[in-house]
């Protein structure tokens, strides 16, 4: 990639600038946290309008790589959480294995008739009830998303709010109560944008971008088990796959 920025290049000069920043934060030339340099140094070395800059820094503060502090400067942002799509892993071992602190806020743990594509999905009865758990799933005591399951039972067997907060992972609940293993899933991923009511939940500004992963998780017999929807925040989150031909 290029580290100047060509006056006769079609893409826009913004645009290259960014580029350029961006490779020195994914490189790991700037930590996160770091101060980048200020706008008259960039404007010496690249050559370019302070309004160009601005904008350069502007997209990357939008796609979650820079952050500013009023008064201070511009600082590059921590790291996203990155989960490798192939994985078949809960919210909680993630933020484990990154070294982050999971942590939950339980809004609602209840027994309703689900919708009827919940129950299609889960290959229930018509009428048949399923435990709703509704949580704010944190990383160092920060909401990263918001959390709705729906699992399916046999009666009299139950998930209560005392099991949640004391294993904190729904897989370990499933395990070590149930014997029931998760195995495999099928998952969506889409982007949205929050609500007035997930941005008040999130801490952040409504019309924020969203990423919404849907998963139907199958036990070790291949039953459905449980179909989970979560909105993780666009800043703090993003998939990784690998793709190899």
């Amino acid at each position: 990639m290029s580290t100047t920025i060509d006056p006769y290049n079609v893409i826009p000069k913004y645009h290259q600038l960014a580029l350029i920043l961006k490779a020195q934060i994914v490189d790991g030339n700037w930590p996160p946290r770091s101060a980048i340099p200020a706008e008259r140094q960039l404007e010496t070395i690249y050559s370019i309008s302070r309004t160009t800059i601005r904008e350069a820094i502007n997209l990357l503060i939008q796609q979650g790589y820079l952050y500013r502090e009023h008064g201070r400067g511009t600082f590059v942002s921590p790291q996203k959480l990155q989960k490798k799509i192939m994985e078949l892993t809960s919210f909680s071992e993630d933020m484990v294995k990154r070294g982050i602190r999971p942590g939950q806020i339980i809004r609602k743990v209840e027994i309703i008739t689900p919708p009827t594509r919940i129950q299609r999905l889960l290959e229930l009865p018509p009428n048949n009830t399923v435990i709703e758990i509704d949580r704010i799933r944190l990383g160092d005591g920060k909401p990263i998303g918001l959390q709705t399951s729906y699992i399916a039972l046999q009666n009299p067997n139950t998930i209560t709010k005392a099991d949640l907060e004391e294993l904190g992972s729904l897989y370990k609940i499933l395990e070590q109560k149930f014997h029931i293993i998760p195995s495999e899933a099928e998952e969506t991923l889409e982007v949205t944008l929050a609500d007035l009511d997930e941005a008040k939940l999130l801490g952040i500004l409504p019309g924020a971008p969203l990423l919404l992963s849907q998963r139907l998780l199958f036990d070790q017999n291949r039953k459905p088990v449980e179909f989970v929807r979560i909105l993780y925040r666009g800043d703090k989150y993003q998939y990784y796959i690998r793709l190899v031909r």
